[in-house]
């Protein structure tokens, strides 16, 4: 039988979620309390935001009205 993988947020000895409790900015698996970047305190959450928004911010200039002037 494999290993369990632990929460990686210090202190925390949970079973660690698969999939849900993966963190694509910091490798860390995660329990369920701690599986948000918010709550496990994750190095790269401002990066995450960065992306995020850049993200909808092309989604907005993709999505914005063009005015068609007629003569």
């Amino acid at each position: 039988m494999p290993k369990k993988l632990r929460c990686s947020f210090e202190e925390c000895k949970a079973v660690a979620q698969r999939i849900s409790g993966d963190c694509a900015f910091c490798q860390g698996h995660f329990c369920s309390n701690h599986r948000l970047l918010e709550d496990h305190k994750c190095q790269n959450l401002e990066d995450c935001k960065r992306e995020a928004f850049e993200q909808n911010a092309m989604q907005l200039n993709k999505e914005r009205t063009q005015v068609i002037k007629t003569a």
